[in-house]
């Protein structure tokens, strides 16, 4: 069977969000490396497809990446396997393996299932061809490094072999153009349109119109020309690109190495304390922070307030100082991502005085919407005209 997929591709440090032929899938963004097979027993296949992002064995043979048979995401990081992860403020994202390896897994996980729901049987074999959209930390996308990521995506097939029990699907990938942008960026297209391409309406801007006084027929349309400083807060790095319209102003490019999980890294050896561990990784902390029913999770929040205080006030800094650089020119402040949730009830107070004296609004994206918009952006990029006459004009001769 042949599929062509449009991905938007959100690789961040904690957490993978695609979408994938317009399905969200969201895993840890970790992977390990293994010698075998963890199932000795025989069972159905089909008892693998509806949950298979969560027990996603894979074998890579890519010219992108180091062969081998690897566990993906959540299975990985159950595993007690020694899990690899992208070190906040040391990996390029450019260069490591994990960000390609992951993204062909998941890729070629929803392949399966989708051949499955059409077919109502397990395929022997897929061939996929993609277009995708993908983004580098402001910090790090240069001219040099974003052609670099996308060359690793688009040079050559990539072969993966997805492991239902004992059963092998066979799956190949290519990628005949992919674009790798700023992180950030690409909200703006998100936050104008829905999946359908109308003006977004809905429950993600109720609270900032009420706020505003704005009730009346809010929708997309009030963004397609405001001045936007956008304040991304993930794991390791947040960025603070302006966008005007759907333009990227290139000479506001700013990021910093603040964010969530250097918090999280900090208090990550008191919270093991606490919970009689020797050690566990920082995605683990973090899957017990998003879960109010853990029953580390009080333990989770105490040890983590100290640290967040102290990344709050340098990201509100660093908000500053964009916000001078650009002379106060700016419409409103949009604070999304991962580490905004955590940060929200501390950090909100901060940004909320600052844009009212500055006469800005302040557009703190709500919390079940705050980590998934990169990834929707990316895919209604990906989906738009701005994408097309890229990939046609790099499809014309030179």
């Amino acid at each position: 069977m042949n599929f062509h997929f449009f991905v938007g591709n959100d690789n961040g440090n904690s957490e993978h969000d695609l979408m994938i032929d317009g399905r969200l899938i969201q895993q840890p963004n970790v992977n390990c490396r293994v010698d075998e097979l963890p199932w000795r027993e025989e069972q159905a296949p089909e008892s693998f497809i509806k949950h298979l992002q969560d027990q996603l064995v894979v074998t890579i043979d890519s010219p992108s990446a180091q062969p081998g048979m690897y566990y993906i995401g959540k299975f990985a990081l159950e595993s007690g396997e020694i899990i690899d992860n992208i070190q906040i403020g040391i990996d390029s994202k450019s260069e490591m393996d994990l960000p390609i390896i992951n993204t062909l897994s998941q890729i070629a996980a929803v392949a399966v299932q989708k051949a499955y729901e059409e077919e109502k049987q397990i395929p022997a074999q897929l061939d996929i061809e993609v277009d995708m959209a993908t983004a580098l930390p402001v910090t790090q996308h240069t001219d040099e490094t974003s052609a670099k990521f996308e060359r690793r995506f688009t040079t050559g097939r990539h072969h993966v072999t997805v492991h239902l029990g004992t059963l092998r699907v066979s799956v190949n990938i290519v990628f005949p153009f992919v674009k790798v942008v700023p992180e950030a960026t690409p909200v703006i297209f998100t936050l104008q349109k829905d999946a359908a391409g109308n003006w977004r309406e809905g429950e993600i801007f109720a609270d900032f119109a009420a706020s505003y006084g704005m009730e009346k027929k809010f929708n997309g349309s009030f963004f397609k020309d405001k001045r936007i400083l956008h304040v991304d807060i993930g794991d390791g790095s947040t960025e603070y690109p302006i966008t005007e319209g759907n333009r990227f102003l290139r000479q506001f490019v700013h990021g910093s190495h603040h964010g969530a999980g250097y918090a999280i890294e900090e208090a990550l050896q008191e919270f093991n304390r606490l919970i009689h561990l020797p050690d566990s990784p920082r995605q683990f902390f973090s899957d017990v922070l998003k879960n109010p029913k853990h029953k580390y999770h009080a333990r989770a929040l105490k040890t983590l307030r100290r640290p967040l205080e102290s990344q709050v006030k340098q990201i509100v800094q660093q908000t500053k100082k964009q916000l001078t650089k650009a002379r106060n020119e700016i419409d409103l402040v949009c604070v999304y991502g991962g580490g905004s949730i955590l940060m929200r009830t501390i950090l909100y107070p901060y940004l909320k005085e600052l844009c009212d004296v500055r006469e800005i609004k302040l557009f703190y994206i709500p919390a079940e919407y705050a980590v998934e918009l990169n990834a929707t952006g990316l895919d209604a990029f990906v989906r738009g005209k701005i994408y097309e006459a890229l990939k046609n004009k790099a499809e014309q001769p030179a």
